[in-house]
């Protein structure tokens, strides 16, 4: 048998040689079959690293959230959010919370449709002027009862004023950006079909979170749907298991400390942090929210919110994009409700309207003055 092995093997060689081609050493015919392999791995490893990250300090956008809620002081297991899967977070809906644990964190968050508004129907709007007041936690009303929150407020008012006539929905989620308002403001203005729209943001979209910004974030997220959704190799999920567990087996103690440094960045920013949407980018994502208004036939209102700190001429990185704010609205001729002039003329009454430790957030009667100012220009929409 070793002789017939041999006899086959030196015919291969005359054979190669007669062809011209010298024969392929046996180790450099395994390094070469090992290549793909190698370039397998590293292409998982890459995705790996992609999708879930060995960082704490860089974990989705939905868990950095929730780490820092409960840093503030809501329960963990008791969250105030879902995942969404183009803007990372959106309400729950129906949550009501236990009402001993302050203002912040007790009775109803939302309605059945997941905003902070009382129970409306889609469908009937009764020939209703429908109202959509869209943004941040200062539309959300962080920090004050459900009743207090300034487009609720703002109901009431019209529900004495002119009954049945107005519809104030508020669709403010604490913590969002521009960029993840822009988002989900054609889903908002497809369902709800409003013929306002009363915009504010800004006040999150300097906040620093990491060194990502929430486009960069989203990037991460879209590469992690594509490859859901083909037949990830049992090498690649093991890779991006063993990762996961990484991260999750983190200690509380580490993600405290982030979301303490998080909290801490949104008045003094970390410039070792990114913005998570930086000036330019807040101004094309408001042009953009200002055009899908107007093709679905809805007025929009720009909200410059105020800053407590600008009020006592402290530094604080808000007035940029309250400028980009101005600018966009005059530039797309649009209404732009500026509060910060009507704020700086209440002198300290008007900076003692914001919570304690806070800076954008307003007590029950700050709320009510954003709500008369917003209550002005809604009666000019109103038909006669």
């Amino acid at each position: 048998m070793d002789t017939v092995n041999t006899t086959s093997c030196e015919q291969r060689e005359q054979t190669t040689v007669a062809s011209g081609r010298r024969p392929i050493p046996l180790g450099r015919r395994c390094l070469y079959a090992m290549i793909p392999l190698l370039l397998l791995l590293t292409v998982g490893e890459v995705i790996a690293r992609v999708l879930v990250s060995d960082d704490v300090t860089h974990p989705g956008r939905f868990d950095q959230i929730e780490q820092i809620i409960v840093y503030l002081g809501n329960k963990p297991g008791q969250s105030i959010f879902e995942p969404d899967p183009d803007c990372f977070w959106r309400l729950r809906p129906d949550v009501i919370l236990p009402p001993d644990r302050g203002p912040s964190w007790s009775g109803r968050m939302s309605n059945s449709h997941g905003m902070r508004s009382r129970e409306v129907s889609v469908e009937e709007s009764r020939n209703r002027l429908r109202v959509l007041c869209f943004g941040d936690s200062s539309t959300f009303a962080f920090g004050v009862p459900f009743a207090d929150a300034w487009p609720n407020q703002l109901q009431r008012l019209f529900d004495v004023e002119t009954p049945d006539d107005v519809e104030v929905l508020n669709a403010g989620i604490p913590g969002q950006t521009s960029y993840q308002g822009r988002q989900r403001l054609k889903r908002e203005l497809e369902k709800w079909k409003p013929q306002l729209a009363v915009i504010t943001f800004g006040n999150n979209d300097g906040w620093r979170w990491d060194g990502l910004s929430d486009q960069e974030h989203a990037r991460r997220m879209m590469i992690a749907r594509m490859c859901s959704s083909v037949n990830a190799s049992h090498a690649l999920r093991w890779l991006i298991s063993l990762r996961q567990q990484a991260v999750q087996q983190q200690s509380a103690e580490v993600q405290i400390e982030w979301a303490k440094q998080a909290t801490v960045s949104y008045f003094d920013p970390n410039t070792k942090w990114r913005p998570r949407v930086d000036v330019t980018e807040f101004a094309a994502n408001l042009r953009a929210m200002i055009g899908e208004c107007q093709n679905f036939g809805c007025r929009p209102i720009l909200v410059v919110w105020p800053d407590r700190r600008q009020l006592q001429n402290q530094p604080t990185w808000r007035p940029a994009y309250q400028d980009a704010m101005r600018q966009v609205a005059q530039e797309a001729d649009v209404t732009c409700l500026d509060l910060v002039p009507l704020f700086e003329s209440g002198g300290q009454w008007a900076v003692e309207r914001f919570l304690p430790n806070d800076v954008v957030h307003l007590d029950q009667a700050g709320n009510e003055v954003v709500s008369d100012a917003v209550a002005h220009l809604i009666r000019k929409a109103i038909p006669n």
